[in-house]
């Protein structure tokens, strides 16, 4: 196999790896949990107050809008 080829799978898989974590931490974030319990990782929280929450899910949206 090339180097180039490897690099190419390497790239890719990291950024599979990259995309599966920022989603599942993000999900965490916007969870309504006091408890989350995710593979090895496990916390209690304070969970994000109801503005905050609101605030936070404007946000995401005004930014989809933008990349659109």
């Amino acid at each position: 196999m090339e180097a180039s080829a490897i690099i190419a799978i390497l790239m890719a898989s990291g950024s599979v790896l990259t995309g599966f974590i920022t989603t599942c931490f993000h999900s965490m974030s916007l969870s309504r949990c006091k408890n989350i319990d995710c593979f090895c990782f496990k916390c209690d929280r304070n969970v994000l107050s109801e503005e905050t929450y609101r605030a936070e899910q404007v946000e995401s949206r005004e930014a989809e809008v933008e990349v659109n």
